[in-house]
């Protein structure tokens, strides 16, 4: 028998604000899912959004080029994670944790369909399996950003006892929904990936839906955050044996504008038409906007802090991305610079290739292996280096996981890891951030993060809260 699936709106306008359900269906019109075409297509609806930017103000990436509305809340969220400001943070609630969460939610509505029905769609069996590995890959991926912002970072000592978030594991409105701890929920994603890995394609239709490289690359993710570092490690390796994802060598096209235009070495503004990274490069495991196709990161402005941690004259993210010849705001911070490309789509909602390579890096360090540390970090460091610039050294392990980390801020500035890393070192390598900010009056301020810090885990949005039982992390 053929089941026909009814979807309001065109591609589910399911608009999670709550943990009860999913809440609001807004009837703008009508699909009806039949084919496994119409299902596979359901995986990559909504493949867009997820709205992050905040976090890149609480990991030091970006700051805001108007002191006087930081220091002065604004924007509520935006300077309680810049500022790391405890005693405000668990007052105030913004829109993004909103948006955030029930856009993640809606994709799960989405996937939950594809895993529910697709076997009884028209269509090939080969189609089947793959809409089906492709809906518990992109689920798996959406509960992982929903667990590391609204639930305590991973702690095998209290992960059982720890609470989570809600996992809805069946498209069910009528379903009353359940809090899992941090266990569960981690649980829960290894066996979505697991299930899925087999089916995933080596090649995806498009940027927009996972690939098996993307499968295992979010499995060596999780273990990796889980601290489980022999585990990551090896599903990290098993991504690096890809036919089709290769790292995006930016060389080629450093070197072709400069033998055209010779000045160009001297510049960062006007690189705006040559340097062009599209969201179709096969460096791309998955593609994911963080607002909308708008260019971002541009035009956010980078903190001084991060901007010296690149070698300025051989770095070619740094000569191709930044704009350094733009005057900086006198109302911002001094020294901060501009995001300068709107063409280089920088993937900061997704996963890239090179995030590969540093996680295989990192666990060679932790494992207190730093040649291999060194060598994998190296293999990707070339690529976004003029050619001679030396490779990056270290004697010993210790020093090894310092590199790794430094280039994970300048390869991984603008994406959520910069705040998911201080999550995992707090935990993992009981370490305490601190930074310096010189505020309008002139006055330096010592601001410190300690583990442990509320500002770790970020309130459930008001909405959820009434409508449904959830405990709220942050308390």
């Amino acid at each position: 028998m053929r089941k026909y699936i009814t979807i309001v709106s065109l591609c589910l306008s399911v608009f999670l604000m709550s943990c009860d359900n999913y809440l609001d269906l807004v009837p703008k019109g009508e699909s009806v899912l039949n084919t496994t075409d119409d299902y596979l297509g359901l995986v990559e609806s909504m493949a867009s959004e997820y709205p992050t930017g905040d976090f890149w103000y609480f990991s030091g990436d970006a700051t805001w080029p108007y002191k006087n509305e930081i220091e002065n809340y604004k924007y509520p969220l935006r300077s309680i994670a810049f500022l790391w400001d405890e005693t405000e943070g668990l007052r105030q609630q913004h829109t993004v944790t909103s948006e955030l969460y029930s856009k993640c939610y809606s994709r799960i509505a989405n996937y939950n369909i594809v895993v529910e029905n697709v076997n009884d769609a028209e269509g090939p069996l080969a189609d089947k399996k793959l809409a089906m590995a492709q809906a518990k890959a992109m689920r798996a991926y959406n509960y992982f950003i929903l667990v590391n912002t609204f639930a305590k970072p991973y702690v095998k000592e209290t992960a059982a006892t720890d609470n989570g978030i809600i996992i809805h594991k069946k498209f069910d409105l009528e379903n009353e929904s359940k809090q899992y701890s941090v266990q569960e929920v981690y649980d829960f994603i290894m066996e979505d990936l697991n299930a899925a890995i087999p089916d995933l394609p080596e090649k995806p239709l498009n940027e927009f839906r996972p690939s098996l490289a993307f499968g295992w690359a979010l499995k060596a993710k999780v273990h990796l955050y889980k601290g489980e570092l022999d585990s990551a490690l090896n599903a990290g390796l098993e991504v690096l044996k890809s036919t089709y994802h290769k790292l995006w060598d930016m060389r080629p096209m450093y070197y072709d504008v400069v033998a055209e235009l010779p000045f160009m070495d001297f510049m960062s503004t006007g690189w705006d038409s040559y340097a062009i990274h599209p969201k179709a490069d096969p460096e791309n495991l998955l593609y994911q906007f963080c607002n909308n196709d708008n260019g971002e990161p541009f035009p956010f402005w980078i903190r001084k802090e991060t901007l010296d941690l690149f070698d300025k004259q051989n770095d070619l993210r740094y000569k191709t991305c930044i704009s350094y010849s733009t005057p900086n705001r006198p109302t911002g911070e001094s020294g901060a610079r501009m995001f300068g490309s709107i063409q280089v789509k920088w993937n900061c909602g997704g996963m890239r290739l090179s995030e590969v390579y540093l996680i295989v890096a990192e666990c060679y360090a932790r494992l207190n292996d730093p040649v291999n540390a060194m060598k994998y970090l190296n293999e990707m460091y070339k690529y976004r280096v003029k050619n001679g610039t030396p490779e990056l050294t270290a004697a010993d392990a210790d020093e090894a996981l310092k590199q790794v980390r430094n280039e994970r801020k300048r390869e991984l500035m603008f994406t959520y890891n910069g705040f998911f890393d201080m999550r995992r070192f707090s935990v993992q390598l009981n370490e305490t951030f601190t930074r310096t900010y010189i505020n309008e009056a002139g006055e330096t301020k010592e601001l410190t993060l300690k583990p442990g810090s509320p500002l770790y885990v970020w309130p459930f949005p008001q909405n959820a809260m009434e409508t449904s039982n959830l405990i709220q992390n942050t308390k």
